[in-house]
């Protein structure tokens, strides 16, 4: 190398340093804005799913099924909503479909994805120990979401996703008829019960939820994964515990 060449070299390495770069990763120059007009086109192809998806033939044909394993097989087939994209695995359910008791979380996060299972990762070994503390187990309960793909980042599912998704929640819990439903959570509450309170006033409270053709007795509670911050608030779900043991009971 000449030293016209070095001497180019070196201050191409002092405009790099000066622009913040410490790490070459390519052997040639990429063109950002470019490739990213071109991602932008692949996504609005893609789009073109959920924009022209049929949501009222969506509701009739779900409003059709009769079993677990159809609404099983038409969710993992269904396109309607972007979540599934970036998701590993539809996360359907766990537990009993025969038992009495049924609890309704709000979404998968990174190892319910991997896994294909509601309540796997920290909270889910945090709800096993709630189940155990009232006699219970994944064997004596069945376990599903308002939401069956995460969402990126494990954000919140945005209202519109909770909306597309609530005529399969609403299914599944017609087809378990449990005795009781648990609700695990805000997102859950609020997708199923619509109501103005907070889930800290509500929690605790027996409703009568009514779905499709039943009517379920239904119960708020915290999410595990909120204990999991707040600790202290678990005298409460263990208040919540019992009662839900004692309706069942009944």
């Amino acid at each position: 190398m000449n030293n016209s060449k070095i001497s180019e070299s070196i201050k191409l390495l002092h405009l790099f340093k000066e622009n913040g770069v410490d790490e070459l990763i390519a052997n040639n120059p990429f063109n950002r804005i470019k490739n990213a007009e071109k991602i932008r086109k692949k996504d609005s192809l893609n789009n073109n799913d959920t924009i022209n998806y049929d949501y009222s033939m969506h509701t009739d044909k779900i409003n059709n099924i009769g079993s677990i394993a159809e609404l099983r097989s038409y969710m993992s087939n269904f396109k309607g909503c972007d979540l599934y994209k970036s998701s590993t695995n539809m996360v359907f359910s766990d537990g009993n479909p025969e038992s009495d008791i049924m609890l309704i979380g709000e979404a998968p996060g990174h190892d319910e994805d991997i896994q294909g299972k509601p309540f796997v990762g920290r909270s889910g070994k945090l709800l096993d120990k709630m189940l155990e503390a009232i006699e219970l187990n994944r064997e004596k309960v069945y376990i599903a979401n308002i939401v069956p793909w995460r969402p990126p980042n494990n954000r919140r599912p945005t209202d519109e996703e909770i909306e597309i998704c609530l005529p399969f929640v609403k299914k599944h819990i017609e087809l378990i008829n449990p005795k009781v439903l648990m609700l695990l959570g805000s997102t859950a509450t609020f997708a199923l019960l619509k109501n103005t309170e907070g889930i800290t006033k509500i929690r605790g409270k027996w409703i009568d939820l009514n779905v499709n053709t039943i009517t379920v007795p239904t119960l708020p509670t915290f999410h595990p994964a909120f204990l999991l911050r707040q600790p202290a608030q678990k005298k409460h779900v263990w208040e919540d515990l019992k009662s839900l043991k004692n309706k069942v009971s009944e």
